[in-house]
């Protein structure tokens, strides 16, 4: 049936329309819309222009093209810009693991084993394309819709890396490094501040499979602790309990752990190894991996009645949860005085930079405002040449080098990621150059 279009509801590269907003936060809005031309549902994300110096969403244009067509990523569709927002078209998904997390509480062994391998496998495909996420949490594991509801998918690459280069080459490892991700469930060597690698999404989905077996970790809720100091309060803990972790779980779990810790930086992890694991533990316990979950098989409950609505994708900029309303936040300062009983040494006493981590505060957006237009004008040679795509100025007449992209993490940069983006917070304006390749 065909859509009439009305004034508000803006269309993009002559193709894509919006038709409601689903969530917001710091960098932008995700809503949903309908491909003109095959009546599918897509999910529309755009970032504001002002904070490029973050550069977010081009970073997972990049990123999303480089797994573009691989099981367990959305199907990436265009990408321009439009009035001054950066524009990104996804396939639609459904409902992330956070939703079903507040549902039940906390999950099955039998669910938590069917995310696990799902997730490992995913994980797997992801580090063969040379991708590391590096900001594993529920929020950004999602399910599918329709026929593909009971697949996973992981989404968000905005702060995720290429950790190999063209030819084959690992990345080297470094130190006094910001801390990246989101605190709950970041790797111990995202506290130490070192260079981040596939190790670390695992370890990370260790953390979220622990969360929906106990219902929560032991470093939540901690009172009495700042924002500065909750980063490295939380690692203290996570790496004076890493020995007995999943004690009061099956014990296939702690292998999986122990192993995972033992890797170094530059090593292969052992997938088929930890697959066979968590199998293992799913026969121990005589349980059938079928491809269901808590939440399918109690459908029939008033919280599980399926329509467009409940669906549609809330993902790629994530929802509140008590603890996790941001997860851009303040690194622990140089301040921190050091002290014998601390199992984290703290950042350099030199730097005075806060930590670059995702933000997932929701913000009311002024988006709504800006769809008087219903007409595209996407001129950004970053992205996907737009149909409608008006002729280049000759100063227009380059692309950003993937290279420019990568988000400044070293807290001794000048010109740290950070610091910039406290400037945009602000409105300040902050002046970019970035690397400029002519095209020919």
């Amino acid at each position: 049936m065909h859509q009439k279009t009305s004034q508000n509801q803006k269309i993009f590269n002559n193709q894509y329309q919006i038709l409601k907003k689903l969530s917001s936060g710091s960098f932008g809005v995700v809503f949903l819309g309908i491909d003109l031309l095959t009546k599918q549902e897509v999910a529309i994300k755009i970032e504001k222009e002002e904070n490029e110096e973050v550069r977010s969403l081009e970073r997972e244009v990049q990123i999303l093209k480089k797994l573009d067509g691989i099981e367990g990523f959305p199907k990436y569709l265009w990408s321009g810009q439009d009035q001054g927002y950066n524009i990104l078209v996804i396939q639609l998904l459904g409902k992330d693991l956070a939703y079903h997390s507040k549902q039940f509480k906390k999950f099955s062994l039998k669910s938590v084993l069917t995310i696990g391998i799902q997730a490992v496998q995913i994980l797997e495909r992801s580090h063969q394309k040379g991708v590391i996420h590096r900001d594993l949490k529920p929020e950004n594991i999602i399910f599918g819709i329709g026929r593909d509801i009971s697949k996973l998918y992981l989404i968000d690459f905005g702060i995720s890396k290429i950790y190999r280069d063209s030819n084959g080459k690992h990345i080297t490892f470094k130190e006094q490094k910001s801390f990246l991700g989101t605190t709950r469930y970041a790797s111990i060597a995202a506290h130490l501040g070192h260079e981040l690698g596939r190790k670390d999404d695992l370890e990370s989905l260790m953390y979220i499979l622990l969360y929906f077996l106990r219902g929560q970790l032991p470093w939540q809720n901690m009172i009495n602790v700042s924002d500065d100091e909750r980063t490295k309060k939380v690692g203290d803990m996570k790496l004076s309990l890493e020995r007995e972790l999943f004690k009061d779980q099956t014990g296939e779990f702690q292998r999986i752990f122990d192993s995972i810790r033992k890797l170094q930086f530059k090593q292969e992890p052992n997938y088929k190894m930890i697959l066979h694991e968590l199998k293992r533990a799913a026969d121990t316990m005589n349980i059938i991996i079928d491809g269901n979950f808590d939440w399918t098989e109690t459908k029939s409950s008033t919280h599980y009645q399926t329509d467009t609505n409940q669906n549609i994708s809330r993902n790629n900029i994530p929802l509140n949860s008590n603890e996790m309303k941001k997860s851009i936040e303040k690194q622990l300062s140089g301040l921190i005085q050091h002290c014998s009983t601390n199992l984290l040494a703290p950042p350099p006493i030199g730097s005075t930079r806060n930590a670059f981590q995702r933000d997932d505060i929701r913000k009311n957006s002024s988006l709504t405002q800006q769809s008087s237009i219903n007409y595209c004008q996407s001129l950004n040679p970053n992205y996907q040449k737009s149909i409608c795509e008006e002729p280049l100025n000759e100063e227009q007449q380059h692309y950003y080098d993937f290279d420019s992209v990568e988000i400044s993490e070293n807290q001794k940069t000048d010109s740290s990621l950070h610091s910039k983006y406290d400037k945009i917070k602000m409105g300040i304006f902050v002046h970019f150059h970035p690397k400029t390749i002519e095209l020919k």
